[in-house]
């Protein structure tokens, strides 16, 4: 009789041979968690192996990082090759001619420009030998700050100086960086006296504005009135309305700025052209008119 007998273990078939070798060891390795932390980590590993070994990703970066600089670029100049083009195309010339100035501190200064107090005292004194200035003193002890209000620009209830001393660069510098300002000397909504009211601004460079919504530089965008668009002025609780009549490019020394039409109430805003810099001006004319 024999003393041991056999038996053939049978196997199942979805079981694999290192289980089943080994099956105290698979059921008690302990299970690693994956956490936000090792994704990143393995992402990252994933990311340096590919910048290593394809030359897809050796050429893309470089690709990315100059298409990055080409828009930048872009965006700079795009604006003023845009302001050039509609110049000589005569888009600008919607009637009479005119224009702005600028200036700023620090950081503003490589975009802004500053005709200088000389360019504000001969104007003054060619208004006044021509007489085209009446004598005004409602308008002229007038102190403080109104509002103007252009709805095609966007522009709601900007602050403006009044009766600033524009032949006195110290002055008209300090005031221009808060708020626009009035040229002392001209008219105000306020008076009777058939003045021309003048206005102006600073004008920015490339697309300052745009990116920082600055509005001591809001006049960059007075190039894109047209006409017969709204002006309004707020002032003591009262609006004025006025429509634009003419807008144009005009010589530094092109006194019209300041005169205005001879015997008629009118509104003129003006800033250095091209955008940031005092070679020429851009003026807008408008016109008061009741609903």
């Amino acid at each position: 009789m024999a003393l041991y007998s056999y038996k053939k273990v049978i196997v199942e078939k979805n079981i694999s041979r290192e289980q089943n070798a080994f099956p105290l060891i698979f059921n008690k390795m302990p299970k690693e968690q994956l956490t936000v932390g090792k994704v990143l980590s393995g992402l990252k590993h994933d990311f340096q192996d590919m910048l290593t070994t394809s030359k897809l990703a050796s050429l893309a970066i470089p690709l990315i990082l100059i298409t990055t600089g080409g828009l930048l670029l872009y965006n700079q100049i795009t604006p003023e090759i845009d302001q050039r083009l509609k110049e000589v195309s005569g888009y600008y010339e919607q009637g009479n001619v005119t224009l702005v100035e600028g200036e700023f501190l620090s950081a503003r200064e490589q975009y802004l420009s500053n005709p200088g107090s000389q360019y504000f005292q001969h104007l003054t004194q060619e208004a006044l030998e021509a007489n085209v200035i009446k004598e005004d003193p409602v308008s002229n002890n007038y102190q403080g700050i109104f509002y103007l209000t252009i709805e095609s620009l966007e522009f709601d209830k900007l602050a403006v100086t009044a009766n600033v001393e524009s032949g006195i660069e110290e002055v008209y510098k300090s005031v221009l960086q808060t708020t626009l300002a009035h040229f002392k000397g001209t008219g105000l909504p306020i008076s009777d006296v058939q003045n021309n009211i003048v206005i102006y601004g600073h004008s920015a460079a490339g697309d300052y504005y745009k990116r920082t919504g600055d509005k001591v530089a809001a006049f960059s965008l007075l190039r894109k009135v047209r006409m017969g668009d709204e002006i309004i002025i707020h002032m003591d609780e009262t609006t004025y309305k006025y429509k634009v009549s003419s807008t144009g490019i005009i010589e530094p020394d092109d006194t019209r700025i300041i005169n205005g039409k001879v015997n008629q109430k009118t509104l003129t805003l003006f800033t250095c052209y091209p955008d940031g810099s005092n070679g020429k001006r851009f003026m807008v004319v408008a016109k008061p008119f009741e609903e």
